[in-house]
């Protein structure tokens, strides 16, 4: 009896450390979950970035075929590259692309 008086208080907070370490470490707002969250956060940023590219890309052509600020050599390049037309006295020189390394 008197060495459970003795090493209780010990061992209970021994299993309390332990306790609160191992939720600390694998719990809800633990560390392994937060480096889980952070990558997840970097790859939406990622992806977050392509989309503002894409988003500015599209925003720029929409921006040239508005009829108010229409630009007519944009016109004219968009429709020979969609119809693959040139005209007469143009040279075509077509390029291989280099292979990629």
């Amino acid at each position: 009896m008197d060495a459970i008086k003795r090493y209780g208080t010990t061992v209970f907070l021994a299993v309390a450390i332990a306790y609160f370490g191992y939720h600390a470490l694998t719990g809800e707002q633990g560390v392994l979950n937060w480096i889980v969250v952070k990558n997840e956060i970097r790859i939406a940023e990622a992806e977050l970035e392509l989309a503002v590219a894409e988003r500015e890309r599209l925003e720029d052509t929409a921006s040239r075929l508005r009829s108010d600020s229409l630009d007519l050599d944009y016109v004219e390049e968009r429709s020979r590259d969609i119809l693959n037309v040139a005209h007469p006295r143009e040279i075509i020189v077509e390029i291989e692309p280099s292979p990629q390394r």
